[in-house]
């Protein structure tokens, strides 16, 4: 039975379950039949080894005028002796039963097949052989009952064995199509919706779960992206609005305007805009990362981002306490993150920071401290988000596009750690603790 490469799912298993019981049951009626005969054919032949001992214990003396049907006596050279009228011109066997009995089988000049048994036997001291036969019809017969019966139930189990394959199978992949449907009509706009649940807890039910879970992720994941764009488009308006409206105002009155100072305010802005954008290319390739994973010796990587710190010389930077800390990870993410820590703190601190890193069997964990105004309680919980600026930060000059504390969250848990802010009487202090021996997922 061949089945094509596309036929469904459903017929290449309900084909499948037909050639399986088709397969099964022609086997097992072969092997029926076989039995059937040889159990007839042995009956027949215990019928005539009967007949023949019987008719061997009654001869020594003699052989009888008229044998009983179907039995034959023949000498040791062949003669025949004594027989029945149908088997006057016929030997039943050319065996010899030298030390016991013999069987086989014969066809008669009726064209009949008969079960023979032979025994030795003695008449009036002279060794013959008496053979009995009796007829095969009835087994026969029987073997040919059994091969109509099974030419006619064959058929109908291989029916019946496909319709109910198709049926159960049909069954159980009712659910899939089910899910194939809603799967199709789910768009961008849609990621909502989901797939029908069956209350079976098999593989198909699983299967659902899985995709309502994956759905999940992605309506997550499409909803930041969404909130991710709407952000950075109203965080680029305010700069290029600034850059517009200044270019317009000058240009209005190009005599009276003082164009260095305009020239210093379109540069601030720039600069600003190309830290926004800078920030935004390192959110936006945050799920695409391609930089190895390797030995990074992260007290390396923090005194490297203190000696930029240094060199401007806005604040001061003390080291407390301060040991070596050696991680799998991404170098270049790492020091994102400690410098964004570090500009965060310069930018709010009034005098100091102070940074300090140790480690543990399990974790690594960086504290970088500033001694400025701190954070209120109202923003603790905020200053992770995307564009968040607290208000203090918003009034000053220098304020920060609201991307560097969300990069520092985003790549710490992309390592396996955890960020946060702890309580501090002066200033702020952020915490951020690595796994030492644990690779990151890539």
């Amino acid at each position: 039975m061949a089945v094509s490469r596309r036929a469904g799912v459903r017929v290449r298993l309900t084909a499948l379950a037909v050639l399986v019981v088709g397969l099964g049951l022609v086997v097992g009626g072969a092997v029926a039949l076989t039995l059937v005969g040889d159990q007839l054919t042995g009956n027949a032949e215990a019928e005539a080894r009967r007949q023949v001992d019987s008719f061997a214990s009654v001869i020594a003396d003699g052989l009888p005028s008229a044998l009983p049907p179907l039995v034959q006596v023949v000498a040791r050279d062949g003669s025949v002796l004594g027989a029945s009228s149908e088997l006057a011109h016929t030997r039943l066997l050319a065996l010899w039963p030298e030390s016991g009995v013999v069987t086989g089988t014969s066809r008669l000049p009726d064209g009949e097949h008969h079960a023979v048994a032979g025994v030795p036997a003695s008449v009036r001291d002279r060794s013959v052989a008496v053979y009995a036969a009796v007829s095969l019809e009835h087994a026969e017969e029987g073997v040919e009952a059994a091969t109509t019966a099974l030419a006619i139930i064959v058929p109908l189990l291989l029916v019946a064995a496909g319709g109910t394959a198709w049926l159960v199978v049909g069954r159980a992949l009712r659910p899939v199509e089910a899910i194939r449907e809603r799967v199709t009509e789910i768009t961008a706009s849609q990621l909502d919706r989901r797939v029908p649940e069956p209350s079976a807890d098999d593989e198909v039910g699983r299967l659902a779960r899985t995709m309502n879970e994956m759905l999940a992720r992605l309506e997550e994941v499409h909803e930041r992206q969404r909130r991710f764009a709407a952000d950075a488009a109203h965080e680029l308006r305010s700069p290029l609005a600034s850059l517009r409206t200044r270019l317009e105002v000058g240009l209005a009155h190009p005599s009276s305007t003082d164009w260095v100072r305009v020239a210093g305010d379109l540069h601030r802005e720039a600069v600003r805009l190309g830290d926004l954008t800078d920030e935004l290319i390192v959110l936006a390739l945050a799920d695409g990362v391609t930089e190895p994973v390797e030995w990074v010796d992260l007290d390396e990587v923090v005194l490297n981002e203190i000696d930029a710190v240094r060199a401007r010389g806005v604040v001061d930077v003390e080291l407390s306490p301060f040991s070596a800390a050696r991680l799998r990870g991404r170098a270049g993410e790492l020091s994102r993150v400690v410098r964004n820590l570090l500009d965060n703190a310069e930018h709010h601190a009034r005098h100091r920071i102070t940074v300090g890193l140790w480690s543990t069997e399990r974790f690594a964990e960086l504290v970088v401290a500033d001694d400025g105004p701190g954070i209120p309680d109202s923003d603790r919980t905020k200053v992770f988000e995307r564009f968040f600026r607290s208000q203090r930060a918003r009034d000053r000059d220098t304020g920060g596009v609201g991307l560097g504390l969300a990069i520092v969250r985003e790549v710490t848990e992309r390592h396996g750690g955890a960020v946060w802010l702890a309580d501090s009487t002066d200033g702020a202090r952020f915490h951020v603790r690595l796994p030492l021996a644990v690779e990151p997922p890539a």
